[in-house]
């Protein structure tokens, strides 16, 4: 029991550390949010109405708690590009997000549970040595490589699969590869 408290608390540590470091990278980022919003050719008293609103006039210390408990509420705040709320933009994508996140992580359990299960049947021979292989190819390549490569092999080269979009039955099956290796 003891155990399971210092690991929570470990969480919750770790936690505001994470969010902490998300509001000064979002406070510390080059440029002004009011300028964003209004273009920087507003006139001086909307920009201040703006920084108001915004809360941009208060201190440091009382934008970091607003931060805090926002989030405790799931209070994401407004988009400043779409003028809309941040948790209304998440869930119109959550679907396709859980959409591909399911496929990737079955297609990691259609291969890595027989490829495992295979290296330790034949341990030391061949079947192993090819499981082991692979695993480690799927580990080294970066997503941010792989994602092209298949699309320019897959899609492009041999036409099998759609370039992009997410209307086609066989428009899941790259980025769950991409995902799941």
């Amino acid at each position: 029991m003891q155990r399971l408290f210092a690991s929570l608390v470990d969480t919750a540590v770790v936690l505001l550390g994470v969010s902490t470091l998300v509001f000064l990278l979002l406070v510390l980022v080059p440029g002004d949010p009011v300028d964003v919003m209004l273009g920087e050719s507003a006139q001086a008293a909307d920009r201040e109405a703006m920084r108001e609103a915004l809360g941009l006039d208060r201190s440091l210390f009382e934008r970091w708690l607003s931060f805090h408990g926002d989030l405790l509420r799931g209070d994401l705040g407004q988009s400043l590009v779409r003028h809309r709320p941040v948790t209304d933009l998440i869930g119109e994508r959550l679907a396709a997000t859980l959409q591909l996140a399911v496929a990737a992580f079955l297609l990691v359990l259609l291969t890595a549970m027989p490829l495992g299960i295979l290296a330790a049947r034949y341990r030391g021979r061949w079947p192993d040595r090819v499981a082991q292989l692979f695993a480690l190819l799927a580990v080294s390549i970066p997503n941010f490589w792989l994602g092209p490569l298949l699309v320019l092999a897959f899609s492009i080269g041999l036409g099998l699969t759609p370039v992009s979009g997410n209307t086609e039955p066989g428009s899941l099956l790259l980025p769950a590869l991409t995902l799941g290796l």
